[in-house]
C-alpha cells in the first residue's frame, strides 16, 4: 500500500494546511532545524498546523556536521526543539551535504550512527534520506538496515510522478521538488511512502527503560558517567563521576559505536546517565520500584526504602516516644509520693 504526503520548510511559507488536508495528503515530513541549527523560521507554525488537522507528522534535519561532536549537537538540537512532542513518523536525517561525502564511508557511518543514538534514545524513530547516488556509492551496508527515504527524479522534472524513476529500495521515494497542490504557493517536494507509520508503535527496544533491573556497584577506583553510550559523549554535568563502591540502579543497556557494552544507570534516585558495564557488579535486584526512595550518601545508593516502610517507622518512634514519656510521668508521680 501507498501513502502521498509531502515534505515542507521555510521555502514553502505559509501554508494553508486545511487546504493541503483536503486535497488527501496523508502525511508530511518538515524541516526542524537548518544551517548553524537554527530552528526553521516556520517549523512551529507547520508543526501546529499538521496537528490541528490531525495530519501524521516527522521531521528532518539536513546534516552540515563535519565531525561526531558537530553532528551530536544536531541530534541534541533537535530534541531540544521537539520538547518530547509526539511524531508519527521517523526523524530522518538529511544526508547530501558535499563536505560530508568527502569524509568517506566510514565517517559517513559513525556520524549517522551518533545522530541516531541521541534520536532513538529520546523515544523517537530514526531514518535516512538521500539521493540513489549517495544510497549506492557513499552510504555503508551497515546503514542500509535502517529506514531509508530515496530521493530520485528527472533533470527535467516537472512535478508529476514518472514511474521507471521509482526505486527498488527504501520505506520512501521523494519523486518530484516540483509538485503542486492546494493551500502551498509555489513548488513542494511530494513523496510516496510504502510503511505505515501511524499504525506501528517504535519498537521497545530502542527506547532507554527507566525502570531498574538490579543495583550495581562499582569496581573502579573512578568512572565516568557520560551523557550517552561511549567514551566520545561527555561526563554528564549533574553528576560526573562515581567511586569506587558506590550503589546505582541498572535500568537498560547499549551498545557503543566501538562494540562496548553500556549500562544506562539512575544515580541518587534522580540522575540518569551511561557507564562503561565492564566496571559494574551486580549486587542485587530491587525489591520494588515504582513507590522507592533511595538514600544516598557520598554519591552512593546505600540501601532503599518504600514510603510504606517509612511510615511505620516513624509510627514506631512515636509510640516509643509517648511510652517513654508515659513511663516518666508514672516515674515521677511515684518519686513524689514517696517523700510524703
Amino acid at each position: 500500500m501507498e501513502y502521498r504526503g509531502i515534505d515542507v520548510s521555510s521555502w514553502q511559507g505559509v501554508i494553508d494546511w486545511k487546504k493541503v488536508t483536503d486535497h488527501g495528503t496523508e502525511f508530511a515530513i518538515i524541516r526542524i532545524t537548518e544551517a548553524g541549527n537554527a530552528i526553521d523560521r516556520y517549523f512551529e507554525r507547520n508543526y501546529a498546523g499538521c496537528m490541528e488537522y490531525r495530519i501524521p507528522t516527522g521531521v528532518y534535519k539536513f546534516s552540515y556536521a563535519l565531525s561526531i561532536d558537530e553532528v551530536r549537537r544536531e541530534a541534541e538540537k533537535v530534541i531540544e526543539v521537539l520538547k518530547g512532542r509526539k511524531l508519527q513518523f521517523p526523524v530522518f536525517l538529511d544526508l547530501e551535504y558535499s563536505n560530508q561525502r568527502r569524509l568517506g564511508i566510514e565517517m559517513i557511518a559513525r556520524l549517522a550512527e551518533a545522530f541516531r543514538r541521541i534520536i532513538v534514545d529520546a523515544g523517537y524513530r530514526f531514518g535516512i534520506y538521500c539521493n540513489l547516488d549517495w544510497y549506492r556509492n557513499v552510504i555503508s551496508e551497515e546503514l542500509k538496515k535502517y529506514d531509508f527515504w530515496i530521493a530520485r527524479y528527472p533533470v527535467d522534472d516537472n512535478g508529476t510522478l514518472i514511474e521507471r524513476y521509482r526505486p527498488d529500495i527504501g520505506v520512501g521515494w521523494q519523486y518530484t521538488s516540483k509538485g503542486r497542490i492546494p493551500g502551498i504557493e509555489g513548488y513542494v517536494d511530494r513523496d510516496v511512502f510504502y510503511k505505515n507509520y501511524v499504525a506501528e508503535e517504535p519498537s521497545d527496544k530502542e527506547k532507554l527503560s527507566k525502570e531498574p533491573e538490579f543495583v550495581g556497584k562499582v569496581t573502579a577506583s573512578a568512572l565516568n558517567v557520560r551523557t550517552g553510550a561511549g567514551t566520545e559523549y561527555p561526563n554528564l554535568r549533574e553528576y560526573p563521576l562515581l567511586k569506587r563502591d558506590n550503589l546505582i540502579d541498572v535500568c537498560d543497556t547499549r551498545e557503543a559505536i566501538d562494540g562496548t557494552k553500556w549500562y544506562y544507570v539512575r544515580i541518587a534516585g534522580k540522575y540518569f546517565g551511561f557507564v562503561a558495564a565492564r566496571y559494574i557488579r551486580c549486587e542485587m535486584t530491587p525489591t520494588s520500584v515504582g513507590g522507592e526512595q533511595q538514600i544516598s550518601i557520598s554519591g552512593g545508593i546505600l540501601w532503599q526504602i518504600s514510603w510504606k516502610q517509612i511510615r511505620i517507622i516513624v509510627l514506631y518512634v512515636w509510640i516509643c516516644a509517648r511510652f517513654f514519656i508515659w513511663i516518666k510521668k508514672i516515674s515521677s508521680k511515684f518519686n513524689i509520693n514517696n517523700q510524703f
